[in-house]
Formats: C-alpha cells, sequence, structure tokens
C-alpha cells in the first residue's frame, strides 16, 4: 500500500482528472446552483436557488453533455420549513423537511429520479438526522439517542427496526454506533442484522467508519484502518483533520495538509493510500450527509470533484 509523502503530493488534476468537472453556478434561468452529491460517475444532484435564500427545485448536471435535466419543484407548504438530508435511491430521491420554530418535526418527502412532482409520504415528532431509500420504504434515524425507523412510500405508521436501538442510519443498508465527533463504536448491516465491533486503538478518538475503513485521532496524529483494526498505520504528522466529518463517499477522508508555508485540502483515498491536493481553499460539500461531490469555486463556474468517478 502506498505510504504518504506530503511533499510529494500531487494535484487532484493529475491524479483522478476523469472525476474533475468545470459546473456552471448559474442555470439557464440565471438561479444559482449548488452541487449536493454524485448520482453517477457524471451525473450530479443540484439543488437550484433563484438568489441566496432556499433551494427552489432539483436538477441534474451530466458532466459528460454538459446538459441539464429539471427534476422538480423542492416544497415549502409552511413558514418555517427546512429540506435536509437528501438520498438517491434507484427509482426516488428522499429527503426530511425540519419544520416548526424549534424544528422539533420532520415531513418526509420523495420525488421520482427522472423528475416529477415531489410527494409527501408522512410526517414525525422527532429529531430526524438522516433519510434514506430501503426499496419500497423510506428509513430515517434520530439524532438524540439514536434509533433506526422505517415508513412505507406510500404513507403509514412508523415502524423501528428491531436491533437498531442506539443507531445513526450512515447509507442504507449501513448504521453505525456512536455519536458524532466520539467514537463510533460498532457497524451494522441493517439489511443482514450482521455487527461489527469498530477494533479502536488505545488512545483514538474521534473514529469515524465507512463499512470497511476507519480514521480517528491519537496525540493529535491520524490513524487509518480497517473496521476490524486491520491495514492500521499512522499518518504524518502534517496531515490533520478538518472539522468533526472528514469522511465521504465510500472510502474517501477530506484531510488537511498543514506545512510551515501553506494549508492544503487533501482527498485520501483509504484503500490505496493515494492522495491527491485539492484546492488552493478548502471545498464545500452542502449534503447533510457526506457527499459523493465536493466543489469549490465561487465564480461563474464551480469546480467539482466527483467521487463516483474514481477508479477503483
Amino acid at each position: 500500500m502506498a505510504s504518504p509523502v506530503p511533499g510529494a503530493i500531487e494535484p487532484v488534476a493529475s491524479v483522478w482528472p476523469r472525476a474533475l468537472s468545470q459546473v456552471p453556478a448559474v442555470d439557464a434561468d440565471g438561479w444559482r446552483t449548488t452541487p449536493v452529491t454524485a448520482v453517477s460517475a457524471t451525473e450530479l444532484l443540484m439543488y437550484v436557488m433563484p438568489g441566496e435564500g432556499r433551494a427552489e427545485r432539483l436538477e441534474i448536471y451530466d458532466t459528460a453533455t454538459g446538459r441539464t435535466r429539471v427534476l422538480g419543484a423542492v416544497p415549502y407548504p409552511e413558514k418555517d420549513y427546512y429540506p435536509q438530508s437528501l438520498d438517491v435511491g434507484e427509482k426516488y430521491i428522499a429527503w426530511h423537511a425540519e419544520k416548526g420554530a424549534n424544528r422539533e418535526r420532520a415531513d418526509f418527502w420523495i420525488m421520482p429520479r427522472e423528475g416529477g412532482a415531489a410527494r409527501r409520504v408522512g410526517e414525525v415528532a422527532a429529531d430526524v438526522d438522516r433519510t434514506g431509500i430501503a426499496g419500497d420504504h423510506l428509513v430515517w434515524s434520530l439524532e438524540k439517542g439514536g434509533g433506526v425507523y422505517r415508513m412505507p412510500l406510500t404513507g403509514g405508521t412508523p415502524e423501528r427496526l428491531p436491533g437498531s436501538d442506539g443507531l445513526h442510519l450512515s447509507a442504507w443498508p449501513w448504521a453505525h454506533e456512536g455519536e458524532t465527533g466520539l467514537n463510533m463504536t460498532k457497524i451494522v448491516n441493517l439489511e443482514t442484522g450482521r455487527a461489527s465491533a469498530v477494533a479502536i486503538p488505545e488512545g483514538v478518538d474521534m473514529m469515524q467508519c465507512h463499512p470497511q475503513w476507519c480514521a480517528g485521532m491519537r496525540d493529535s496524529r491520524l490513524v487509518v484502518q480497517r473496521v476490524d483494526g486491520s491495514a492500521r498505520r499512522t499518518l504524518p504528522g502534517t496531515l490533520v483533520r478538518t472539522g468533526f466529518t472528514w469522511l465521504h463517499g465510500d472510502r474517501f477522508a477530506l484531510f488537511l495538509l498543514n506545512a510551515p508555508d501553506r494549508q492544503q485540502p487533501v482527498l485520501y483515498d483509504l484503500s490505496t493510500g493515494t492522495m491527491a491536493a485539492i484546492g488552493p481553499v478548502q471545498p464545500h460539500d452542502t449534503s447533510s450527509r457526506p457527499s459523493s461531490a465536493l466543489f469549490w469555486g465561487d465564480g461563474a463556474e464551480r469546480t467539482v470533484l466527483n467521487l463516483k468517478a474514481i477508479p477503483g
């Protein structure tokens, strides 16, 4: 496996050139567009906003053809209404909207992936943190205390999934035990019921995991490993964490090269040890779950790194 050498980090344009695209920052109507996540190796799900305010519709931008496809409007049936946590399934895009002055309730919505009117699935009086699609059901977890629930896409009574106590949805069918900013202690496949304990080395905290790979901190050094503790390695001290969430896509982590002469965002492939320099600025991510599309630039175009377009 490759050993990271910070002084030799090449730019992402050299390492993964096919994953990099220039995307218009405004659409044909003059509305601002913002990448949400990657739908495929060439398609990006976009929020579209008339100004600096809320997202009014969803679009798909194809980086291979440069064409835009309008999906539909994002509903706002109440005054205090805040769409969150978009998830792209095979047939639908799902999200929840926090509502009320204290955001104490949540509505669930789906929209056909090929486009069409959004449809409200149901409502819960709960602090939803993430939403996803599992076949013909919408699934979600709770921010406080955890627990994963489901509801038919046609609506109905919420049902708590067996064995999901204390779990938070990652990306269906995966869930984890542990709060943001703390160690994840268990990874669970909610379809099969199989649970894997995270092998946390002594002194490591803030351990975050994909289904296969994890990254945490020990004595200000980044430690990466498989969930079972194998393939463990400590990264150079010049690589530091970025905020409280740094995992993206299925196998990537966003770190920061903290060299004496510069601070440089770096995308790290946990499976191969390959790194690529991003920037010169910290990339954005508008998804409430770690997104598979990172972007930067505030001019007429944005530079987008599509993690689904990276081989392997």
